[in-house]
């Protein structure tokens, strides 16, 4: 059976949407599109207010740290 396929497989996808997110960032100023990831983060990912960071799973941490350095660059 032959398949016809577009040649994107999901590591291609995420490897356009990076660089398509590092463009962007060398058009505008980086503060407005970490402002615009901060806001995209504050509706999507989940809050980790409540819980200990010593008790965290691995994926909790990568999210947790994700969301600081968004933030870091964003003020």
């Amino acid at each position: 059976m032959i398949t016809l396929s577009t040649g994107f497989g999901n590591g291609t996808i995420t490897i356009v949407l990076l660089l398509l997110l590092i463009l962007i960032m060398m058009i505008f100023k980086k503060q407005y599109v970490f402002k615009g990831l901060a806001f995209i983060n504050k509706i999507m990912m989940p809050s980790m207010i409540s819980k200990d960071l010593s008790k965290l799973k691995v994926h909790e941490k990568v999210i947790l740290g994700y969301r600081y350095w968004v933030t870091k660059n964003s003020l």
